[in-house]
């Protein structure tokens, strides 16, 4: 049997490698010259860039990113850093917080520069975070018609839950304005919204702390570990999926490269899109009305730069997120700006030019406020909505805004296909995206009738029910 992954992202690479160790001839079609995705990494100018993702946690026992990697099969190279670990600086009007790892160390950071107010927050956040990353492997959501019922026995474990579901962040939060600032533009980075529903907001607040870790040669790393040792064809471009009644049997591949022009239909018995489906089933891109897009500046800095190595200005709009990644005597960098979509359509040239050099002036300023000596970068160059739509398919990047529980596609597209990926929720981030690949790899079993190697306990017994 074949499954056919679509798009090498870091949900596709963990699902082919699940696939591959059930025994399933896999491949993997990736449009690119490198895999990741949003989490991969670009040369440019002999550098080595990060494509989107810069942050690289979940890797602590049991956390859901090493969960989903012990699945695949891949042992990252990489120690969680240690606890008390200064990893993000926010800037807000009234001076610096640190976001240091480990829950207690937050915990004081946080009392010392806000008071203690914001303490019943903390807790409140970590009694839910502990609550949804012990449900997480298990929960089938969003909730497939034929998963539902398997579900119903985590129905005492959610009832805790459910008030959470249906609040807004905002409501939990104490009455303090500074405190709010710092939590918007927080959940803005996580949750592609400042004012999400309070459960996501718990668990993507806890994300600091559950084996953060900084990968050598940058996220891209990580991807390609998952890559190794499967059926990669690079430079594949998916264009179409055909179906013989309700089912797919095939991918109409167009290859560029040395195979320019090249056509073949690729067969399967399984397929797995890791990349938007409209174009591949003809249908219209569906944006989200609130969606985001990103402006990031990349350079090269001529100093090595001390920790924090991620930093945030929320003391004025746009937030500007900056993540530094020292190498020898210099620092690489990207500065992340979330933009209106609506900004950057129906520009001619010079329209677009004159929008790009007044984005990079408004980044750099932003970013001289978290870093003096910025604008000293060599190698300086921007990416815009424009950028990703022609390297991702699409001009909005991070997710669907998580406002309310059930704003989702579904994942399971036709009776053999499947969709994986940050488009789907929970999928903002690499462990969010990696429990998307374990999810749809279970689904994939389930359908084609198979079980899953005895190696492979959680997805043995998903939702309290050994499969079929």
């Amino acid at each position: 049997m074949r499954a056919v992954v679509v798009g090498a992202g870091i949900g596709g690479l963990v699902a082919a490698r699940i696939l591959k160790r059930a025994g399933l001839e896999v491949v993997v079609l990736e449009a690119h010259t490198y895999s990741g995705g949003l989490a991969g990494s670009f040369y440019h100018r002999g550098f080595r860039f990060e494509a989107g993702a810069t942050l690289l946690t979940g890797l602590a026992p049991g956390a859901p990113l090493a969960l989903a990697l012990g699945m695949a099969g891949v042992e990252p190279p990489w120690n969680p850093l240690p606890k008390g670990f200064p990893l993000l600086e926010v800037l807000l009007p009234k001076g610096r917080v640190v976001r240091p790892v480990g829950l207690a160390e937050e915990e004081e950071a946080q009392r010392d520069f806000f008071g203690p107010k914001v303490l019943p927050f903390w807790a409140w956040q970590r009694d839910r975070a502990r609550r949804l990353l012990a449900l997480a492997p298990r929960l089938p959501w969003p909730p497939e018609a034929e998963e539902v019922r398997r579900g119903l026995p985590l129905l005492p474990q959610l009832l805790p839950l459910l008030p959470d579901l249906f609040l807004p962040a905002s409501c939990r939060a104490p009455e303090d304005p500074a405190f709010r600032r710092f939590l918007a533009a927080q959940l803005l980075i996580a949750a592609q919204t400042e004012n999400p529903y309070a459960l996501y907001a718990a668990l993507a607040l806890d994300l600091p702390h559950l084996g953060a870790a900084l990968p050598e040669g940058g996220i891209g790393r990580l991807a390609e570990a998952l890559a190794q040792g499967l059926s990669v064809r690079y430079r594949a471009r998916a264009v179409r999926l055909l179906l013989r009644g309700e089912k797919a049997f095939g991918v109409e591949v167009v290859y560029g490269g040395r195979r320019r022009g090249e056509r073949e239909v690729v067969e399967g018995d399984v397929f797995l899109l890791n990349v938007h489906p409209g174009p591949l089933l003809g249908l219209p891109e569906r944006v989200p009305q609130d969606a985001w897009g990103a402006f990031v500046v990349y350079g090269v800095l001529p100093f090595r730069v001390p920790p924090p190595y991620y930093r945030q200005n929320a003391r004025e709009r746009p937030f500007a997120f900056l993540s530094l990644r020292p190498e020898e005597e210099k620092t690489l960098f990207s500065l992340s700006l979330h933009t209106p979509l609506a900004l950057w359509e129906g520009l001619d040239p010079e329209g677009y030019g004159r929008a790009k050099a007044l984005w990079l002036e408004r980044a750099l300023a932003l970013g001289e406020a978290l870093l003096p000596g910025l604008r000293e970068a060599s190698s300086l160059f921007a990416a815009t909505p424009r950028t990703y739509r022609r390297y991702v398919g699409r001009a909005w990047v991070g997710g669907i805004p998580q406002t309310h529980p059930f704003r989702f596609p579904r994942v399971r597209l036709l009776p053999n296909a499947f969709r994986i990926g940050e488009g789907v929720f929970p999928g903002q981030g690499i462990p969010a995206v990696a429990l998307s690949g374990v999810r749809v790899a279970r689904l994939a079993l389930a359908y084609l009738g198979l079980r899953p190697p005895e190696s492979f306990p959680g997805l043995l017994e998903p939702f309290g029910h050994p499969l079929p």
